[in-house]
C-alpha cells in the first residue's frame, strides 16, 4: 500500500478511537467538533494531492473519512457536558491508572502513553483497543516508538488539561490579558514592527517622481518553549474511593502554582528561564523624587504615562502591589482629586484614568529599595504567551520521603514560552532614586 495512504488511515483511526464522551463545557465541545472538521478536510486535501494511489486506495480513505464523520455525528447527539465532580473523578481515576500503570483505564479515559522527551506525543497519534492495547497511528514509518511495556509516562486528556488551565485564569494576574500564540514546535519565529508603518505621499504632478518607503524596521522574534516540571505530593492511596478527592487534589495544586509561574514570568523574571516586563532591555524609567517609595507624586504617574506614545498608551494598564496601591490611594493631584478610583459597577479600577491590576509578585512598598522599580505602566498584549497543549504525568515514588512518610509524588511537565515585544519606546516604570 502506499505509505502516504497508510499514514492517512492510521490518523483517521486514530482520530476516530479518540472521540470524548463528554466535555467540562457546551463551548470547548464545539472547539473539539470544528477542529476535527478542520483536519478532516486537510485530509481530504491531501488525499487529493497523491498522485499514484490506486482507486481501490482513494476509496478506502475515504469509506474511512466518511466513517468518522458519522461517528462525529454519532457523538454530537450523545456527547454532554461534565459536571465538576464527574471530570475530578475521572481525573483522579487516571492518576491512579498512570501510578498503576494500567493501560486499559488510561486508554477508556483518552489518555495515552508519551514516549518522547522533546517531541511530546499527542492523544490523537494513538489508539487503543481491548486487544492490543495502546498502538500509535501517526509515526512516520521506521521510527522507533519505544518500549509500550515499560513506559510510565502519560499525556492527559485534553479535556482535564482544559479544566486545569481555566481554573488557573482564574487565579492568575496574566492570562487573561496577554497575547496567547499556540506553538506547534519547542521554537517559532514572529514577524515584528513597531507604529509608523509606510508613510504617504501626495502626487500633484503629472509624472511627478513616487518617493520610496518602506515599513518601520521589520524584524522578526523568536518564541522558544520550555518545560515546566513540578511535583505534587500525596498521601492517600490511589483507591476507588478517593478518586474525586484525588482529582480536586491535583487540579487545585498545579492550578494554583501555575498561575503564580506564569505571572511570574510576565512580571517579574529574570533570565530565568525568561525575562519578564519588569526586567527587560529598553524600557523607559520615570525616577521619583526620593529613595523611598512613599514619596510618590502624582507627577510621577502622569510622567510615566506620557513617555509612552498616545497610540500605545489607550491600551496600557499599570501593574503594582497592594501595598503600593494603598498609598497611592491617598494620593491627590494639583487640584485635590485622588488620582486612584476604586473598582465598582462593573468597571475596573483606574489610576489617573487607566485600568490598574494589582500583583503579589510585585514589590511590596516596605521592601522596596533605592533605585528600584516598582509598577510598570504597559499593553499586556505585548507579552507573547507560547503555549504549546499537553500536560503529561508520571509516578515518582523513589525518594526518602517515600520511605520514611509514606509521601508519594505525582510529576507534571508543561511546556510553555514568553516573550516580551519591542519593550523599546513601549512600557514605562516607577523606580525610586539611587540617592
Amino acid at each position: 500500500m502506499n505509505e502516504k495512504i497508510a499514514m492517512l488511515q492510521n490518523r483517521l483511526a486514530g482520530m476516530k478511537s479518540m472521540i470524548p464522551s463528554g466535555g467540562v463545557s457546551d463551548e470547548q465541545i464545539e472547539k473539539y467538533f470544528a477542529g476535527q472538521q478542520e483536519v478532516i478536510e486537510d485530509i481530504v486535501k491531501a488525499l487529493g494531492d497523491i498522485d499514484s494511489a490506486t482507486s481501490t486506495e482513494t476509496e478506502s480513505i475515504k469509506d474511512a473519512v466518511k466513517s468518522l464523520r458519522e461517528a462525529l455525528r454519532a457523538a454530537d447527539s450523545t456527547i454532554k457536558p461534565l459536571s465538576r465532580s464527574e471530570v475530578c473523578y475521572q481525573l483522579g481515576k487516571a492518576l491512579a491508572a498512570a501510578w498503576n500503570n494500567d493501560s486499559r483505564i488510561l486508554g477508556e479515559l483518552k489518555c495515552c502513553p508519551n514516549l518522547r522527551a522533546e517531541k511530546w506525543n499527542n492523544p490523537k497519534d494513538f489508539q487503543w483497543t481491548a486487544d492490543k492495547g495502546f498502538t500509535p497511528v501517526k509515526a512516520a514509518l521506521g521510527e522507533p516508538m519505544g518500549n509500550l511495556t515499560t513506559n510510565d509516562q502519560y499525556m492527559l486528556n485534553p479535556v482535564y488539561e482544559d479544566v486545569i488551565m481555566t481554573d488557573a485564569l482564574k487565579l492568575s494576574v496574566m492570562m487573561g490579558l496577554v497575547k496567547n500564540v499556540p506553538m506547534t514546535s519547542s521554537s517559532i519565529y514572529l514577524p515584528e514592527h513597531d507604529r509608523g508603518g509606510i508613510k504617504l505621499h501626495w502626487i500633484t504632478q503629472a509624472g511627478q517622481k513616487i518617493q520610496g518607503t518602506k515599513p518601520n524596521a521589520f524584524t522578526r522574534a523568536e518564541l522558544k518553549a520550555f518545560t515546566l516540571a513540578g511535583y505534587i505530593p500525596f498521601y492517600d492511596e490511589f483507591e476507588d474511593d478517593v478518586f474525586i478527592d484525588l482529582g480536586k487534589l491535583f487540579i487545585e495544586e498545579l492550578s494554583e502554582c501555575y498561575a503564580v509561574e506564569f505571572d511570574r514570568q510576565c512580571l517579574t523574571a529574570k533570565a530565568d528561564p525568561f525575562t519578564a516586563a519588569m526586567c527587560t532591555d529598553g524600557i523607559i524609567a520615570q525616577t521619583i523624587k526620593g529613595t523611598d517609595a512613599a514619596k510618590l507624586d502624582y507627577t510621577d504617574f502622569r510622567y510615566a504615562e506620557l513617555m509612552v506614545p498616545a497610540e500605545e498608551r489607550k491600551d496600557c494598564k499599570w501593574f503594582l502591589h497592594e501595598t503600593v496601591l494603598n498609598h497611592v490611594a491617598n494620593i491627590k493631584d494639583a487640584n485635590g482629586n485622588p488620582i486612584w478610583r476604586k473598582p465598582g459597577d462593573g468597571k475596573p479600577g483606574d489610576i489617573d484614568g487607566y485600568d490598574y491590576y494589582e500583583s503579589s509578585l510585585m514589590p511590596q512598598l516596605a521592601d522596596i529599595k533605592k533605585d528600584t522599580a516598582f509598577a510598570i505602566f504597559m499593553n499586556p498584549k505585548r507579552i507573547l504567551h507560547g503555549n504549546r497543549n499537553g500536560i503529561e504525568i508520571k509516578r515518582f515514588s523513589g525518594t526518602t520521603e517515600s520511605l520514611e512518610y509514606g509521601e508519594v509524588f505525582m510529576r507534571f511537565r508543561k511546556r510553555d514560552g514568553f516573550l516580551v515585544s519591542r519593550p523599546k519606546g513601549n512600557i514605562a516604570v516607577l523606580k525610586t532614586s539611587a540617592a
